[in-house]
């Protein structure tokens, strides 16, 4: 899997960060699930050669326009490329997600030629599972904000497996038919005579990868429970340390705040986004960005600071 972040800003788009959306990419099969969709996030996925016909899922953290403003146009636009029944696309969110689209295509008469199903977080709900796979499921958990915000954990289900196609190649097996039996760890008989196990082929991995995505929020337990063993933890910092009091007034994070739920959380790393502009090197406050950073490593030293449309393997 593999991370894109398409904005990392908060409130509004500067030269350096567009606001909030993120790409999380299923390599196998070129896949996209986009969690967020803030203004601009359009010529965002063109810059990092995206494609709207593959995205199939769309996660909505909460509705402030920051994170929802380029939903519309993303959507329409999709129809105009040529979207039809085989582009099929699915929406999470808050209840009020499925208000919002019906009110914008009723006052602007869009049409949207492929079918769209939402599924929203049932309002009284603080955590569960919203979608699952064969593959993957996705948990979800309310969070400390002012409208209601989510995280998102995306889980493997399944222990990964990785075919050996090296070990194939040095061994002369053809491939083809061959290497799919392989694949799949069946016996296989080659014409020379050499009997090979599928399963001297294939290397697994146990460990089950977990990816969380935060809304923007305040500091919680619940989510330092939700987000434990995560892999990687994406959280937002919209303020220094040092105005502290305003991200709590404003129910927002600092990076030391997700620094700490990263700790407590044990999480192997920590990437804070939602950064707001007034860090931004050309104004000329004492914080500047790169001290936000030093903010969170002083105590979870795995920290990175995302910027637009930085990729991050996992």
């Amino acid at each position: 899997m593999k991370i894109i972040f398409l904005g990392t800003g908060s409130g509004m788009p500067t030269l350096e960060r567009n606001v909030s959306a993120l790409a999380l990419i299923f390599k196998e099969k070129n896949k996209i699930w986009l969690f967020d969709c803030g203004e601009g996030t359009q010529q965002q996925l063109q810059k990092a050669a995206l494609k709207l016909s593959r995205i199939e899922k769309i996660f909505i953290t909460h509705i402030h326009g920051d994170h929802t403003f380029g939903l519309p146009g993303l959507l329409a636009s999709r129809g105009l490329q040529g979207g039809k029944e085989a582009n099929k696309l699915q929406i999470f969110g808050p209840e009020i997600v499925e208000d919002y689209l019906n009110l914008i295509q009723d006052i602007t008469r869009t049409y949207f030629p492929y079918p769209i199903e939402i599924k929203t977080i049932p309002a009284d709900s603080t955590q569960g599972i919203i979608y699952e796979e064969e593959k993957f499921l996705v948990r979800y958990l309310k969070l400390f904000h002012n409208v209601k915000s989510f995280a998102y954990a995306v889980e493997e289900k399944k222990e990964r497996k990785h075919f050996l196609i090296e070990k194939a190649r040095q061994l002369n097996i053809p491939p083809g038919p061959v290497y799919r039996a392989l694949k799949n760890e069946d016996r296989v008989c080659l014409p020379d005579g050499r009997v090979l196990e599928g399963k001297d082929f294939i290397e697994k991995f146990a460990q089950k990868r977990k990816i969380v995505i935060c809304g923007d929020t305040y500091y919680s337990q619940e989510l330092v429970n939700f987000a434990q063993g995560a892999d990687l933890l994406i959280h937002e910092a919209t303020f220094s340390q040092k105005e502290e009091d305003l991200a709590q007034k404003n129910f927002h994070s600092t990076p030391v705040l997700a620094a700490k739920i990263a700790r407590e959380a044990g999480v192997k790393e920590l990437i804070l986004t939602h950064i707001s502009s007034r860090y931004n090197s050309r104004n000329k406050g004492e914080v500047k960005e790169e001290d936000l950073l030093k903010e969170a490593q002083e105590i979870f030293k795995d920290t990175f600071l995302a910027r637009d449309l930085m990729e991050f393997s996992i």
